[in-house]
């Protein structure tokens, strides 16, 4: 009661005080009242143009934007959020955000960002790029309507140590005395072995690339030499590395070549060679042709000559014709067919010149 009194009293005392309170109330509701019905314009830039967006100050930004007629939808990103009180918004810009697709796993992935970069796109759609993975265009790449597709390569590495074959090479040497067209192998060549390891890089799962780590050299490679008469084409498998032509030789690879020269007409074969000639004797099983093997008729040679290329051979005095395959039957071999194994061991390895015929 006597404090009642004491402010009663003092407000009587001091009527400028009681003025000047309700003076800040008023100023207090007018405002708070101002804050809900004053308004302001704010420039935002849509497609390179400049329109005027006016609001109340404690309106959201998306409500401004409704209000005036600018586009409120997820297809825009805006530089200043859409829940921004409209007091605090400076200007606005709005810009559509990209669309396109990401390629990556096998699937394809719809894109529509309004990120700065292609990482921002890729991190937006759970896409998480390993260190070795190649992302096209870059991570840090500008995001821009140019992008287009964003394309994820999976990279990874595996180590591989095994006996590998050292391929052999080959020296092709021209001799005016030949017939043209004529072809002698002088030295068989042989591929070589070593104790490799290597670095085989797979992209998207498909072996690309290998990389030698470490080569340890078994067996060398034997080099081959081949003579051949003035102005011939020969045909050298690809895995075999001419390292030296002599002459007026026209040297093309393939990857199923039997290296077998160019037809001479004068001669009626198309070349012949010094091969490395086996024999062997029946297994029980047709030829890798589906023939019966037989003797003076069968001989196995390496997958470059087709089936049912004849091949006259002077030592046996007859023609033959390629009918089979074999595992230790490689480039520059060939495998003959025989009666028995005494007449194979008979025979057992001999270098002899063979003619393809026509």
């Amino acid at each position: 009661m006597n404090r009642e009194r004491e402010t009663g009293g003092f407000l009587k005392k001091y009527p400028g005080v009681k003025i000047g309170i309700i003076a800040l109330i008023l100023l207090l509701v007018v405002g708070v009242s101002s804050a809900f019905t004053v308004e302001k314009e704010v420039e935002v830039n849509f497609k390179g143009k400049v329109y005027t967006a006016n609001g109340k100050l404690l309106e959201s930004l998306e409500e401004v934007l409704i209000a005036n007629e600018l586009p409120v939808s997820d297809e825009y990103k805006y530089s200043t959020p859409l829940t921004t009180l409209f007091k605090d918004v400076i200007d606005v810009t709005i810009e559509k955000k990209i669309s396109g697709k990401i390629l990556v796993d096998g699937k394809t992935i719809a894109y529509l960002s309004g990120g700065v970069t292609v990482g921002d796109v890729l991190e937006e759609n759970g896409v998480k790029p390993d260190e070795d993975d190649k992302v096209e265009p870059g991570l840090n790449s500008p995001l821009t309507e140019k992008t287009g597709d964003i394309k994820v390569t999976r990279i990874s590495y595996v180590e591989s140590t095994g006996i590998k074959d050292v391929p052999m090479k080959a020296t092709i040497v021209e001799k005016a005395e030949l017939p043209a067209g004529t072809r002698i192998v002088v030295q068989v060549g042989q591929n070589g072995k070593a104790n490799k390891k290597e670095k085989i890089r797979y992209e998207n799962g498909v072996e690309v690339s290998r990389e030698v780590i470490t080569c340890e050299v078994i067996m060398p490679a034997v080099e081959e030499i081949i003579e051949v008469g003035p102005s011939t084409t020969i045909v050298m498998p690809e895995a075999v590395e001419v390292s030296s032509v002599t002459g007026n030789v026209n040297v093309e690879k393939s990857a199923t070549g039997d290296g077998s020269a160019s037809i001479n007409p004068e001669s009626g074969f198309k070349g012949s060679m010094v091969v490395s000639a086996t024999a062997y004797t029946a297994t029980g099983n047709n030829t890798a042709s589906g023939t019966v093997p037989q003797s003076g008729r069968t001989i196995a040679t390496w997958g470059g000559i087709p089936f049912g290329t004849k091949v006259y051979i002077p030592a046996l005095g007859g023609v033959y014709t390629v009918e089979d395959r074999g595992g230790a039957v490689g480039y520059g071999i060939i495998d003959i067919y025989m009666d028995s194994e005494a007449a194979c061991e008979s025979w057992g390895r001999q270098n002899i010149e063979i003619y393809f015929v026509d």
